[in-house]
């Protein structure tokens, strides 16, 4: 085996851009390392949390993501996530500036969940914030109108534990009983009245507690962390004969 000099990772299928945010990330949030079972590496974003992420558009903050996505594909990484759901906004800049794979928003795999459900199918989107999801994210996704318009979409602004804990980061601890039990009842609200095909996750702190809003919705859930999974698949194939 010749190894090739020069990176600062190797055997690191995933690099991962992150936003300033001291909030807990416990297992099954994409920048805990017990997440997943393939090393990953963070690279944070000092500057840019929650409150700029939600508010911001792609020409305010698109440079920025650029030279750290462009930093972490010298670093030695072989596929670049997004630590947000909103950084779909820079999902066709950052892609367009690397060669390697790019996901900066679990919401790029919306056209992929309409061709395995087939048409007419009824996809929620669970997000952070229904108010500062717009139709731009979507389309910087890849996301045709005509399933943006069809999309059943959440939000869990108005949860009072999840807005001190997550967007405001102002809890002083994480009670996941008490987010747990909010989420779960944001995507079991999501059923009423109409059933859904599948649920996607925008925020990846959603992911914590996919198995709970599984178990409330009874249908396929999709996040980051199944994105992540596939393209981490793709790159680092196995060796079986």
């Amino acid at each position: 085996m010749r190894i090739p000099s020069g990176y600062l990772y190797y055997d690191t299928p995933i690099g991962i851009l992150c936003l300033d945010t001291l909030f807990p990330k416990p297992p099954g949030q994409l920048r805990n390392p017990l997440t997943f079972d393939f090393p990953v590496v963070c690279r944070v974003l000092r500057g840019v949390g929650a409150k700029e992420i939600l508010s911001s558009t792609s020409a305010q903050l698109e440079t920025l993501f650029v030279d750290a996505a462009r930093e972490l594909e010298r670093d030695g990484v072989k596929a670049i996530a997004g630590s947000c759901g909103f950084m779909a906004l820079f999902q066709k800049a950052v892609a367009s500036a690397v060669s390697v794979p790019v996901l900066m928003s679990s919401l790029v795999q919306i056209p992929l969940i309409h061709t395995l459900h087939g048409p007419g199918c009824r996809i929620g989107v669970l997000t952070a914030h229904s108010g500062s999801l717009t139709p731009e994210h979507f389309r910087q996704a890849g996301v045709p109108d005509a399933q943006i318009d069809a999309l059943a979409i959440a939000g869990m602004e108005n949860f009072p534990v999840f807005r001190k804990t997550i967007l405001e980061g102002a809890a002083p601890v994480m009670d996941t009983d008490a987010v747990g039990a909010e989420i779960g009842a944001a995507a079991a609200a999501m059923t009423d009245g109409q059933p859904l095909d599948a649920l996607l996750l925008e925020c990846t702190d959603l992911s914590v507690f996919a198995r709970t809003v599984q178990e409330a919705v009874s249908v396929p859930v999709y996040d980051i962390n199944s994105l992540i999974a596939y393209a981490a698949f793709c790159v680092r194939r196995n060796q079986w004969v």
